[in-house]
């Protein structure tokens, strides 16, 4: 077997088969050495599904992998309005959550946010949890793809929700275990840019 392998290596079309096969190998690596690993962490504006909001993600580890966020929604074009009235609620809180990354310019993520009645006192009306991805399309860039789940609460009897159950009964802030949610809404998308050093 030996002096096998020792004449094949002799071979000059084996040689260089074996130089080719190590040079691919090696550019392989290298180019992948070469991609981008995005982090998390900054703040964003962004827009899609006729909101404009601002984004703040905080590193939770030193490399970025995870971030806390907190997104605030600062313009609506009446999207957001229709699905508060509908729950009987006139404001949004903000949204708080988390994202991970799951490759090198994609992270999870998912968020919690209320359809509240302003009072006094302030009431929660419904639990909006949204889930979805945020792909980085360069540094100060990104796409989102997400799906929104609403849990009513306290719904006043003219919402069209009014005959589910409170999806909070134990009034921890988030969906019961085994809540349904009243509403899906999948497909929704937007962008988000990074906010730079102005001066």
């Amino acid at each position: 077997m030996k002096t096998l392998l020792n004449k094949l290596l002799k071979g000059r079309i084996t040689r260089w088969g074996f130089l080719a096969v190590l040079l691919i190998a090696a550019g392989a690596t290298v180019a992948g050495m070469n991609q981008r690993h995005y982090q998390l962490g900054g703040g964003f504006i962004g827009h899609g599904a006729g909101l404009v909001y601002s984004c703040l993600q905080t590193p939770l580890d030193p490399a970025g992998r995870t971030a806390a966020l907190v997104v605030k929604t600062v313009d609506d074009d009446g999207s957001l309005a229709g699905l508060l009235a509908a729950v009987g609620a006139d404001t949004g809180s903000d949204a708080v959550g988390e994202d991970v990354m799951i490759s090198r310019d994609t992270a999870k993520w998912s968020m919690v946010a209320y359809a509240q009645a302003s009072g006094p006192p302030l009431q929660t009306k419904a639990i909006l949890v949204y889930t979805g991805t945020l792909k980085f399309t360069g540094p100060d860039t990104f796409v989102i793809n997400y799906t929104l789940d609403v849990y009513p609460v306290n719904v006043p009897v003219t919402s069209p929700f009014c005959d589910l159950p409170n999806a909070d009964a134990d009034r921890d802030g988030f969906p019961d275990t085994g809540a349904t949610p009243a509403l899906t809404i999948p497909g929704l998308t937007g962008v988000g840019q990074r906010v730079p050093i102005l001066r």
